[in-house]
C-alpha cells in the first residue's frame, strides 16, 4: 500500500479533530522514580483506567487549549468529585509544568480523565 504526503496530511487532520491529547509518563514511586508506563495519551473528553496504579507523573506533552486533567484513585474513573488531583494540562494556564514531577500525597491513581474547559 502506498501513501502520498497528501493522504498522510488528510489522515492526521482527521485524527486531530477528534480532540487533543495530553501525554504523561507514570511512576510507581512518589518522586517520579520506578517507571510504570511512558507516553500515556489521554484524549480530550475521555476517561480510562490502567491496570497498574501510579503514585507520580510528569506531563511530557500539553493538551489542547482549555484541557483539564483529572486523576482518580481506584474505581473512580469519571467521578469528578472523587478526583485526587486535577488541573489544566494545556500550555496557556500552566497548572502543571512540563517535565515536573507531581504526586498524590502517597495515594495511588489508576484512572485519568480529560475534559475541555
Amino acid at each position: 500500500m502506498h501513501f502520498s504526503l497528501a493522504s498522510a496530511v488528510t489522515i492526521m487532520a482527521a485524527l486531530s479533530t477528534s480532540g487533543s491529547a495530553f501525554v504523561i509518563d507514570t511512576f510507581s514511586g512518589t518522586n517520579c522514580d520506578k517507571s510504570v508506563q511512558k507516553g500515556v495519551n489521554t484524549w480530550d473528553n475521555t476517561c480510562a483506567t490502567w491496570p497498574k496504579g501510579f503514585k507520580s507523573f510528569k506531563i511530557t506533552t500539553w493538551g489542547g487549549k482549555g484541557q483539564y486533567g483529572y486523576f482518580f484513585a481506584p474505581n473512580n474513573c469519571g467521578s469528578l468529585p472523587g478526583a485526587i488531583k486535577g488541573g489544566y494540562v494545556d500550555s496557556t494556564t500552566k497548572t502543571f509544568k512540563l517535565g515536573q514531577c507531581y504526586n498524590f500525597n502517597g495515594a495511588s491513581a489508576n484512572a485519568i480523565a480529560s475534559y475541555s474547559g
